[in-house]
């Protein structure tokens, strides 16, 4: 369940500036998902999020309608530009879109290896639209997984990176491709629980289960990553980080609101509305 561990980590007498995270993923106009969706989680929990554009996408509730990949030059110059001026305690990654921009971002993180990586795959929309070209789920495997700390993909992209056939194995084999923690996202599966499955070392740590909800969510994985990634920021270890990034996340899309005609939209400040998770 969602506790008072985060709103104690912002609480307005605590010293010093807030803990930074920066993501580097596409922006999306709905809010939903993408960049929007992490700032909204970042400045939820108390951590200053700063961004790094990698595509602009025209997508709503329903679906991703078109998207446009940014020059991965640019977007290591912005990523570059608030590194050097502040300092970072995760970088959080979303979409890519291209072997290219995986290269570009794969550089970028060899100049700092000791910031952690949290990764969420994104190789599809909710609504189905492919984010991925041609190349990009070898490249992700090849020079981005041995740099990442933690990866959270859902079923089907477990699936897909690590080309196994059942996700226990799935887990497994994106460690030894160089993921060093894995966490496979229940949401995908069936049944009326969800299992959430933490793999280290090849070997599955932990299944975190939860109650499944009705509806279809915009933006349900970037907020679990950007919460992971936030725990991560606030000095949780590993384990800690997971399970209150789940529990945040599951109190969001119990609070979840339609806006448009498809996806529900997690809302990301349910604590602020006077909400109480039953």
């Amino acid at each position: 369940m969602y506790d008072s561990f985060w709103m104690e980590s912002c609480h307005p007498e605590a010293s010093g500036p807030p803990p930074v995270v920066l993501t580097i993923a596409g922006s999306d106009p709905s809010a939903g998902a993408g960049l929007q969706a992490d700032l909204l989680t970042l400045a939820s929990l108390g951590v200053h999020g700063c961004t790094a554009v990698t595509a602009l996408t025209v997508q709503d509730s329903v679906n991703v309608r078109a998207y446009t990949l940014v020059n991965p030059e640019n977007t290591v110059a912005q990523a570059r530009a608030v590194l050097e001026d502040m300092s970072a305690q995760v970088i959080k990654i979303g979409m890519l879109g291209s072997a290219a921009m995986v290269a570009a971002v794969s550089a970028l993180l060899a100049d700092y290896p000791q910031i952690p990586v949290v990764l969420d795959p994104v190789l599809a929309a909710g609504g189905g639209t492919a984010l991925a070209e041609a190349g990009l789920r070898e490249a992700l495997v090849a020079q981005l997984l041995p740099q990442v700390t933690v990866m959270t993909p859902n079923g089907p992209e477990a699936l897909a990176l690590s080309g196994a056939d059942d996700l226990p194995t799935a887990g497994a084999r994106l460690n030894r491709q160089g993921a060093e923690w894995v966490l496979i996202s229940g949401g995908h599966g069936e049944g009326s629980e969800l299992e959430n499955t933490l793999f280290h070392g090849e070997t599955l740590q932990r299944t975190f289960r939860q109650p499944r909800l009705p509806h279809r969510y915009h933006g349900s994985g970037c907020t679990l990553a950007a919460a992971l990634a936030a725990g991560l920021a606030l000095n949780l270890a590993m384990e800690e980080a997971v399970g209150r990034a789940l529990d945040f996340t599951h109190a969001c899309l119990v609070h979840a609101y339609p806006l448009g005609k498809g996806q529900y939209f997690p809302d990301r400040f349910f604590w602020a509305r006077g909400y109480r998770e039953e």
